[in-house]
C-alpha cells in the first residue's frame, strides 16, 4: 500500500482546498496521513474518512525557535511513517516538510505552491519568504504550482530553472463544485438579495473570501466609494472574515463605511454559494495569488468577474470573455472597469454564460481532483531530479 503525508499549515488550508482530496485518495486504496497545527478547524479534520490526522504546531511568521521545535516533530513523524510520498503545501509546512523529508530521505517529495507569500511582503520579510522558498524547492524532488502565472513568477525569481515545475491542466488546487455553485433561479436570487436588504433595481458587487490588505480590500472600498457618487444604485456586499495579520488597519478601514448606504458587511458566512446569487458582479483587486477559487465559484454562479494582472488571478478568467483585468492596486482603473459593465448589460449577459461554460468544462471538480490524483500515482515510480 502506498503511503503518502501531506501538509499544510493551518485546517483552514484542509478543510477548504484538500480535505476531498485526501478522502478520495483513501477509497482508492492509498494510506493517507495529514501534519496540520491543531487550531481552528483541527476537529473538522478529524473526521475525514480514512485519513490519519498529526496535530504539529507551526506559526505562520517566522520564529526560529518555535520553527525549530516543528522542525523536530515534522522529523519524527516521517521517520515512524516512512512515507513513499510527502506533499507538502504553504509557506511554513512548504518548508518544514520538504527539508523534514529530504533528511530522512523520503524517496519522492512534492511541494505544491498555492501562492508565493513573497509577492505581498517587502523589504527584509519578502527577502526571508525567498530564502524560505528557495530551501522547500531544493529539498522537493517535483515541484507542482496552481497556476501557469505562478510557475512563470517562480521562474522569473529563478526559484525554479526554466525547465522545472509542473501545472495540472489549466490550473487550480481544487476546482470547483458546478453543482453548488450554480446560477440561482429568478426566485433564489430574489431571496438572496432581500436577506441582505437589496432591491431589485441595486446594482451589486461582491466579493468573498478573506477581507485582507492584499486581496485589495482597500482599492474595491474605495473604487465603489467613487461609483456611488453617480451611480445611487450602487452596492457592495463583503462576505468573510477579517484577515487577523491586517486586523488593525483592515477594521479602521471597514469601521469607517459600516454606516454608507452602499455597503454591507455580512462577516463569515458558513455556506457561502447563495452569496453569489445575489450578485451582479464579482470582484477580487487581489495583489497575488496561487489560483483563486472564489473567482471560479462565481463564475459557475454566472456571475462575471473583475479581477487583476496580478500572479494568479490572470488565469483564473478568459479576459474580454467572461470578465475584465485590471491593475492591482489601483482603485481608479478598478472603478472604470466596474462601470464600463454596468453600461453594458449584453455584454454582461454574454459573460454570465460564457463564465458558467468555462468553469464547467475546465474547472469541474471532479475533472481537477482526478487529474491530481492521477498525477501522483506514478510519482513513486518515476521522480522529479530538483534537489536530489
Amino acid at each position: 500500500m502506498r503511503k503518502v503525508l501531506f501538509g499544510v499549515t493551518i485546517p483552514l488550508t484542509a478543510n477548504a482546498f484538500l480535505s476531498e482530496q485526501l478522502v478520495e485518495l483513501a477509497k482508492q486504496g492509498w494510506d493517507v496521513h495529514l501534519a496540520v497545527s491543531p487550531v481552528d478547524g483541527y476537529q473538522q479534520l478529524l473526521a475525514l474518512e480514512g485519513v490519519h490526522v498529526h496535530p504539529i504546531p507551526m506559526k505562520r511568521g517566522p520564529s526560529l525557535v518555535a520553527d525549530l521545535r516543528s522542525l523536530v516533530s515534522w522529523l519524527r513523524l516521517i521517520k515512524q511513517l516512512k512515507p513513499n510520498l510527502v506533499v507538502a503545501s504553504t509557506p511554513k509546512a512548504g518548508l518544514l516538510g520538504m527539508l523534514s523529508s529530504r533528511i530522512q530521505k523520503t524517496p519522492v517529495r512534492l511541494y505544491h505552491v498555492r501562492g508565493l507569500r513573497a509577492e505581498g511582503l517587502e523589504g527584509l520579510m519578502a527577502r526571508i519568504s525567498l530564502f524560505s522558498e528557495k530551501i522547500a524547492i531544493s529539498s522537493a524532488t517535483d515541484v507542482l504550482c496552481d497556476s501557469k502565472s505562478l510557475l512563470v513568477k517562480m521562474r522569473e525569481l529563478q526559484l525554479l530553472p526554466s525547465n522545472d515545475g509542473i501545472v495540472l491542466g489549466e490550473g487550480s488546487c481544487c476546482g470547483v463544485d458546478v453543482d453548488r455553485f450554480r446560477p440561482p433561479t429568478s426566485e433564489e436570487r430574489l431571496i438572496s438579495r432581500a436577506k441582505l436588504g437589496l432591491g431589485e433595481k441595486d446594482f451589486v458587487i461582491g466579493f468573498v473570501g478573506r477581507l485582507a490588505i492584499d486581496k485589495g480590500i482597500r482599492e474595491l472600498v474605495t473604487a465603489v466609494g467613487l461609483l456611488f457618487r453617480s451611480n445611487p444604485e450602487v452596492k457592495l456586499v463583503l462576505v468573510g472574515p477579517i484577515e487577523q495579520e491586517d486586523v488593525r488597519e483592515i477594521s479602521t478601514f471597514l469601521r469607517e463605511i459600516e454606516s454608507a448606504p452602499w455597503a454591507i458587511l455580512t462577516g463569515p458566512q458558513d455556506d457561502t454559494a447563495s452569496s453569489y446569487w445575489a450578485f451582479d458582479l464579482f470582484c477580487s483587486p487581489s495583489y497575488r495569488e496561487g489560483f483563486p477559487v472564489a473567482i471560479l465559484e462565481a463564475q459557475a454562479a454566472g456571475v462575471p468577474v473583475v479581477t487583476t494582472h496580478a500572479t494568479g488571478c490572470t488565469d483564473s478568467i478568459s479576459p474580454g470573455i467572461t470578465g475584465l483585468l485590471v491593475d492591482p492596486r489601483d482603485a481608479s482603473m478598478l472603478s472604470e472597469a466596474i462601470e464600463r459593465l454596468m453600461r453594458d448589460r449584453a455584454l454582461m449577459n454574454s459573460m454570465s454564460n460564457s463564465a458558467r461554460e468555462r468553469t464547467t468544462h475546465q474547472f469541474n471538480k471532479t475533472m481537477v481532483q482526478e487529474r491530481f490524483i492521477q498525477y501522483l500515482e506514478p510519482l513513486t515510480l518515476n521522480s522529479g531530479a530538483i534537489g536530489n
